[in-house]
């Protein structure tokens, strides 16, 4: 046994083994091959083994006893038995060293027990080497190993972070984000769920919409206190630490036993927790549950905390995505449904990017052909106008807002008048790039429009039909909330409301329209059946009329012309407001000085007085402001600037 020595612990163990009964025979009656090769393995460095004949008789060295962990010894036992679990891996490699052949298995997989005093997947890299005797009949192979776990988990966390980024990337939904790591991190980690928390504004609570489960582990879903898992927990994510137990049992911040059981009744033994911090405010965490204490590697926790991060800004992105997406579909539901004309002028091209679609029955032609040429629209300005468009074009390049009133030419020869809004719009670096406009309509309306809201579509189709069939412009809505999301900028006309179905809103029209005073009035169709309270409640709502299901057709025009004639009263009425609004802004600045004494209940004598004028002067100024306002006398001019919206205070004695 001296070729033996100084073998380390292997040796030793070799030279103690009773190989009476082993099919080798005492160590004195070995081949001189099989002593070179043992002398020349116990000697090295990397983890090496040496299966022998036709029985594969298994010896290793001291650096491959750490591989081993607390498997029984394998020592002069045949390899099948020694390591069965590899054994299927092993095989055909071993058969072709057997062979002759010389052959390597990459990266293969083994689970030792206790190398590090907890269960751990390990990967290894093995070459197989024939071990011939003099006649080149192989008797042996020599298998050397290397270990690659490093490098394995490194490529595998790469891969899996990689493979998310390219996912996530072609997801536009928040919680299809979360799912999906969720569902790619769950299995990578073998954990038993994998989820997101999102905290409540008070911080009180959290929410967990959908996780990944493996098949037998509950899901977490649902709502939970936060102080249910413990202060220290609750200390730590806010702190922005990540938490990280193996056994909640045992662990300081979990063993209290109120805490402890909490996760043990949702099916958590093990846990990680990544806080994610947004203005120094904890707002979700992602968590990893394991059903079993598990000792959790450093790997592991930084890779938890990576896609933590990388998930939760897709998940930013996301809903700023669909935050943009709802926002521009209510900008064009928005400009579906206004009565004012929305547009956008490049100010380096000088050409229109966007036109809303009231731009084709206010200037009678396809927003296309504004579009599609840049001097078109200044075209269609009165000339007299052309200058001022101009200016506040140029007004708006130098960010300055500013409001003009001006005249187009319709291709029918008819005329508008138009008052028009125009903004300046910057790009992100405060450039200003565009000019922005609203554009009104002031020529006078007629009130035959007709927005039908109606949550059946069978009889919302015959009501559009009978309803243009009389001339009437109409304009249909599923839902009240639709139409009450537009109605702001409707332009004037009346309500049909059909409360026979549900999508209908009921009253909520009437009701919603009243408060904001919007000059849209509303008919209202529903069952009453005799029951003359429900024509109440729809007056009492704010309704001008009511008609029963079994209406005539007859009855409703007769109601909506009743409710048009109205309309144009109160446009009649509101343009004279308008008019005598701008006549009373376009007041030199002392006659003006005069009206508002005239208000206050001043005299010629009181007014001359407070303003260091004569008397005379004052009834010169009141004889032109009443000119100028076409009043025939004092209360009449008093009337008319009441109209405009100025105050009359009566005099103070």
């Amino acid at each position: 046994m001296q070729f033996l020595t100084g073998g380390g612990t292997m040796g030793a163990r070799i030279r103690a083994y009773d190989w009476s009964t082993s099919t080798l025979g005492p160590p004195e009656a070995w081949p001189q091959d099989l002593r070179t090769i043992l002398r020349i393995m116990l000697r090295s460095q990397f983890p090496t083994y040496l299966v022998w004949g036709p029985e594969r008789i298994t010896f290793y060295n001291d650096a491959a006893l750490l591989l081993r962990g607390v498997r029984p010894e394998a020592l002069g036992r045949s390899l099948p038995q020694a390591w069965g679990e590899v054994w299927d891996i092993v095989a055909p490699v071993l058969d072709k060293a057997f062979r002759g052949e010389a052959t390597y298995l990459q990266d293969g997989p083994i689970d030792i027990v206790q190398r590090k005093g907890y269960p751990e997947r390990t990967w290894w890299t093995a070459s197989f080497s024939p071990i011939p005797d003099e006649t080149g009949t192989v008797k042996g192979a020599l298998i050397i190993l290397q270990e690659t776990t490093e490098r394995v988990l490194t490529e595998q966390r790469l891969r899996l972070l990689v493979d998310l980024s390219t996912r996530l990337r072609g997801i536009a939904e928040a919680r299809s984000v979360m799912a999906t790591a969720a569902e790619m991190l769950g299995p990578h980690l073998a954990a038993s769920r994998v989820g997101y928390a999102e905290l409540s504004e008070t911080g009180e609570s959290f929410t967990v919409e959908r996780d990944w489960t493996d098949r037998p582990t509950p899901t977490f879903a649902g709502q939970y206190q936060v102080r249910a898992f413990g202060p220290l927990i609750e200390s730590e994510l806010k702190a922005g630490h990540t938490v990280c137990i193996g056994n909640v049992s045992t662990d300081p911040r979990t063993r209290e036993p109120s805490v402890a059981a909490e996760f043990i009744r949702t099916g958590t033994r093990a846990i990680i927790i990544t806080p994610l911090i947004r203005n120094d405010r904890l707002v979700a965490s992602l968590f990893v549950h394991q059903d079993e204490p598990r000792h959790w590697r450093d790997d592991e926790v930084a890779l938890v905390q990576e896609v933590a991060e990388r998930t939760w800004t897709s998940v930013l992105r996301a809903r700023a995505e669909t935050a943009l997406r709802d926002s521009e579909e209510r900008f064009q539901q928005f400009a579906r449904h206004s009565s004012t004309v929305l547009w956008i002028l490049n100010l380096e091209t000088r050409r229109l990017e966007y036109l809303s679609p009231a731009y084709e029955g206010i200037w009678g032609e396809p927003v296309e052909v504004a579009l599609s040429d840049p001097d078109h629209w200044i075209g269609t300005l009165h000339p007299e106008d052309r200058d001022r468009a101009g200016t506040a074009i140029e007004r708006a390049l130098h960010g300055e807002e500013s409001t003009h009133e001006y005249q187009i030419t319709r291709p029918d020869g008819g005329v508008r008048r138009i008052r028009d809004t125009f903004f300046p719009i910057r790009d992100e670096h405060g450039r200003v790039r565009w000019a922005g406009g609203i554009a009104q309509d002031l020529t006078q309306h007629d009130g035959s429009t007709v927005y039908v809201v109606d949550g059946d579509e069978t009889t919302r189709r015959e009501l559009c039909r009978q309803l243009q069939g009389a001339g009437y412009e109409v304009k249909v809505f599923a839902t009240a909330q639709s139409f009450l999301e537009v109605a702001p900028v409707l332009m004037p006309g009346c309500v049909v409301l059909d409360i026979r179905h549900p999508d209908g809103g009921q009253l909520t029209i009437p009701k919603e329209l009243r408060a904001r005073r919007a000059a849209l009035p509303v008919i209202v169709i529903g069952e009453a059946r005799g029951n003359v309270a429900v024509g109440v409640q729809a007056m009492k709502a704010g309704a001008v009329d009511f008609l029963d299901g079994t209406y005539r057709p007859e009855q409703l025009l007769d109601a909506l012309a009743s409710a048009q004639a109205a309309i144009r009263e109160r446009t009649e009425q509101d343009q004279a407001t308008e008019r005598v609004k701008a006549l009373i802004a376009a007041l030199p600045p002392r006659e003006r000085d005069v009206l508002d004494g005239l208000l206050a209940g001043g005299t010629n004598k009181t007014i001359a007085r407070d303003l260091g004028l004569s008397p005379r002067t004052v009834e010169a100024h009141r004889a032109r402001i009443m000119e100028r306002l076409g009043a025939q006398s004092l209360p009449e001019l008093v009337q008319i600037a009441v109209l405009a919206g100025l105050q009359a205070n009566p005099p103070v004695r």
